[in-house]
C-alpha cells in the first residue's frame, strides 16, 4: 500500500491528547522557557490530518493559545517557523510512519525529528531532539458520538 492511501485509511482524522512522556524534557532542549513549559504542559491539543486532492498532507495542532502547521507532499521539502527559528522540514513514508526530519537553518539550532504512527489505534507522536525522545499519545475523536 503506498503512503499517501495508507495516510488517509489510518491517519487522517481529528486526534486530541491524551497522554505525554517527557515533553516538558524535549520543550527545555528546544530552548523554550520555564512559563511556557507549564502552559505548553498543561493542554490538550487537538491534531487534525488530512490529505488534499494534490497529495498534500495537511497536519494542524490547534490549543486555546497556538496553532502549528505542516502542509507537504512526501519526500520533499518544504519549510517551517518553528518558535522564531527557521526549519526545512522532509518528510517520508516509512515502515507505516509519517516521518519529518526538521533541520535548522541556524546552526546553533538543534535538529528535531517527528514520527506519526498509529499503534493499538491511537496516534503515536514520537519527537527527538539531542538525547531527548518524547512522546505524546492522542485518540481519534472522529469516533466519538
Amino acid at each position: 500500500m503506498d503512503g499517501i492511501k495508507t495516510i488517509k485509511d489510518r491517519f487522517v482524522g481529528k486526534w486530541k491528547l491524551d497522554r505525554s512522556e517527557r515533553f516538558e524534557d524535549f520543550l527545555r532542549e528546544c530552548g523554550v522557557n520555564f512559563f511556557a513549559r507549564k502552559m505548553a504542559g498543561l493542554a490538550t491539543p487537538v491534531s487534525e490530518i488530512s490529505v488534499k486532492d494534490d497529495d498534500q498532507v495537511h497536519i494542524s495542532m490547534a490549543t486555546a493559545f497556538m496553532t502549528q502547521e505542516d502542509t507537504f507532499k512526501l519526500g520533499e521539502e518544504f519549510e517551517k517557523d518553528m518558535r522564531g527559528n527557521k526549519m526545512v522540514g522532509k518528510s517520508s513514508f516509512e515502515d507505516g510512519k509519517i516521518v519529518i526530519q526538521y533541520t535548522p537553518t541556524d546552526p546553533d539550532i538543534k535538529p528535531q525529528k517527528v514520527t506519526r504512527e498509529i499503534v493499538n489505534g491511537e496516534l503515536v507522536q514520537t519527537m527527538e531532539i539531542g538525547d531527548v525522545i518524547c512522546k505524546r499519545f492522542s485518540k481519534r475523536m472522529d469516533s466519538e458520538v
